[in-house]
C-alpha cells in the first residue's frame, strides 16, 4: 500500500467526493444564483461504476483511511442509497470510515438505510433557527424537515453527528447564543464555519466574522474547555460546562490548517483537487485517466505526482476573491 505524502511530508489519508452538482436549496453563501443555473449532463459526472473503482483503488492501494460524500446535495441523486449498499461492500474489505454531508432536507426518510450501510459520521448543515431567515438563507421553506432529521439522527447513535453553521455578519450572527444551547441537550457538535468567498458568493470584509471574535463572544456567557484531537482536525473544538453537546470553530479564513491538511477533493465531474482552492495543475481529472483505460497503478502514480503542487497555504483572501470558477457547489464543500 502507498502512503500519500506531499512535498511538505504531510500524509493524505482522507478523500472527500462530491456526488452531484445539483442541489435542492440556493444557498446565498453557496448557491446564489439558483440550482436551475447549472446544467450538467448524465454523463458530465462520475458514474457509481467509475465511483466505486476510485474509491477501491484509493482505500486499496492509497492509503485513504476516511471516505466522506458531499455535494451539492449528495442525497438528491438517483440510486445513491444503492450506492451506499456497494460502498459498504468495500468499507467491509478495506475498512476506512465513511462521512456524508447533507442539508438534511430529504435525509430523514433515509437514515436508518444509511446507518445500516455503514455510515459512520454525519454532517447537516443548519444555518438558521429561525423559520423566515432559513427560508431567505436557503431560499426554501424546509427547516422542519431538517430539525426532524436532527432528532431522529441522535436516535440512531452515529459515531460522529455535527451540526454546520456558515456564520455571516448581519445575517445569521446574532444567533450564535441560540446554536449554543442548541448543544446543550443533544449529542452534537456545532461547527461555526467561517464565511468563505466563492467565485458565485458575495463575500466582503463586511459579512465576515472570524473564529476568534465568535468564541470571545461565547466566552462572556460560557465555560469552553479545550477538546484534544489528531493533529489533522479542521475544528477547533470546546466542551461547554454543563452541556451535553460541543461547539466548534471552523476557521478557513482567519487561521489557515493548511500545514496539517489531510484531504483531497473529487468534485463531481472526477476532478481531483488538492485544496479547496486550488485550480489549474492542482487539479487531476480522474474521470477522463478512467475513460482512457488506464490501469489501477497508473492512477496511483499520477495521484502521486499531481500531490508535488500541492502548496504550503492557499491564497489570500484578495486572491480568493478573483477566482471566478471556483464555486463550492461544484467543489463539494
Amino acid at each position: 500500500m502507498i502512503i500519500l505524502k506531499d512535498n511538505f511530508n504531510r500524509v493524505h489519508d482522507y478523500l472527500r467526493i462530491s456526488l452531484t452538482d445539483k442541489c435542492n436549496l440556493n444557498c446565498l453563501y453557496c448557491n446564489p444564483t439558483g440550482a436551475e443555473g447549472l446544467k450538467f449532463r448524465k454523463d458530465d459526472i462520475l458514474s457509481f461504476e467509475d465511483l466505486l473503482r476510485i474509491i477501491d483503488v484509493f482505500a486499496g492501494k492509497l492509503g485513504i483511511r476516511k471516505i466522506r460524500f458531499t455535494g451539492g446535495e449528495p442525497l438528491i441523486r438517483k440510486d445513491v442509497l444503492f450506492f451506499f449498499d456497494e460502498v459498504y461492500k468495500l468499507k467491509l474489505k478495506y475498512g476506512f470510515k465513511v462521512g456524508l454531508t447533507t442539508n438534511g432536507t430529504i435525509l430523514e426518510d433515509k437514515l436508518e438505510k444509511l446507518k445500516y450501510s455503514g455510515l459512520d459520521k454525519l454532517n447537516i448543515s443548519l444555518d438558521s433557527l429561525q423559520p423566515e431567515r432559513f427560508k431567505y438563507i436557503t431560499g426554501k421553506d424546509q427547516i422542519n424537515k431538517v430539525l426532524n432529521a436532527i432528532d431522529k439522527a441522535e436516535k440512531h447513535n452515529f459515531s460522529s453527528l455535527k451540526i454546520n453553521v456558515v456564520i455571516i455578519k448581519k445575517i445569521n450572527d446574532d444567533e450564535i447564543f441560540d446554536f449554543v444551547e442548541f448543544a446543550k441537550n443533544r449529542k452534537i457538535t456545532v461547527r461555526f464555519i467561517e464565511f468563505m468567498p466563492f467565485g458565485n458568493n458575495e463575500w466582503s470584509r463586511g459579512g465576515f466574522v472570524g473564529y476568534l471574535e465568535m468564541k470571545k463572544l461565547i466566552e462572556e456567557k460560557y465555560s469552553l474547555h479545550e477538546i484534544s484531537y489528531d493533529g489533522n482536525n479542521v475544528s477547533k473544538d470546546y466542551a461547554i460546562e454543563g452541556f451535553k453537546g460541543n461547539i466548534g470553530f471552523v476557521s478557513s479564513i482567519s487561521d489557515h490548517f493548511c500545514s496539517t491538511c489531510n484531504r483531497l477533493r473529487i468534485n463531481a465531474k472526477g476532478k481531483m483537487k488538492l485544496c479547496l482552492f486550488s485550480s489549474g495543475q492542482n487539479e487531476l481529472d480522474l474521470k477522463h485517466l478512467i475513460n482512457s483505460g488506464i490501469d489501477d497503478n497508473s492512477i496511483c502514480r499520477e495521484v502521486e505526482n499531481i500531490l508535488k503542487f500541492k502548496l504550503e497555504y492557499h491564497p489570500d483572501v484578495e486572491e480568493l476573491i478573483k477566482l471566478e470558477e471556483n464555486k463550492m457547489l461544484s467543489i463539494g464543500g
